[in-house]
C-alpha cells in the first residue's frame, strides 16, 4: 500500500467564492461533483447551500467558504502544498486563512500546511529538548 497521512483541519475563504465563479473557472473544479471521487483530490472546496428569499420566490444560493481535506482513507499527502496553492491561484480577490495539519503513521511525522501572506507554507516543526538541543520532526 505504501505510506499513509491524515490531515486535519481548515482553511477559511473570506469573502466566500460564489458558485459563478467556480463553475466558470477553468483550473477547477476544486469541488466535488457526480464525476469526481473523494480519493481524486488531497484537499476540496467545501459549499453551502443558503436559502435566499428573492421577489421571484426562495433561490438557493451555493458559495465555497473553506478549503477542507479529503475525507478519503490512506492518503499519500505529497502534493499538499501545491493542491492548496492551486485553489489559492485560481481565486484572487479571497483572502484564504489557516492551516491543514498531517499525522503520519509514524512519530514524529506531522507538518502543516500554513497560508502566509496568500501562499500555502509547507511547515516542519522543531523538537527542542529540556537540555536546549534541537531534533527537526
Amino acid at each position: 500500500m505504501g505510506y499513509t497521512s491524515h490531515i486535519t483541519g481548515e482553511i477559511t475563504v473570506t469573502p466566500p467564492i460564489p458558485w459563478g465563479e467556480l463553475q466558470s473557472n477553468p483550473a477547477g473544479p476544486f469541488y466535488r461533483t457526480s464525476d469526481n471521487k473523494e480519493w481524486d483530490r488531497l484537499t476540496w472546496l467545501r459549499l453551502v447551500e443558503e436559502p435566499v428569499e428573492t421577489r421571484d420566490g426562495t433561490l438557493i444560493r451555493k458559495q465555497a467558504i473553506a478549503i477542507r481535506p479529503s475525507e478519503a482513507d490512506e492518503l499519500r499527502v505529497d502534493g499538499l502544498g501545491r493542491e492548496v496553492q492551486a485553489i489559492l491561484d485560481a481565486h484572487p480577490g479571497h483572502t484564504f486563512d489557516g492551516v491543514l495539519l498531517v499525522t503520519g503513521e509514524e512519530s514524529p511525522d506531522i507538518w502543516r500546511v500554513r497560508i502566509i501572506d496568500g501562499r500555502a507554507v509547507e511547515e516542519r516543526p522543531r523538537i527542542v529538548w529540556p537540555d536546549g538541543t534541537e531534533h527537526t520532526a
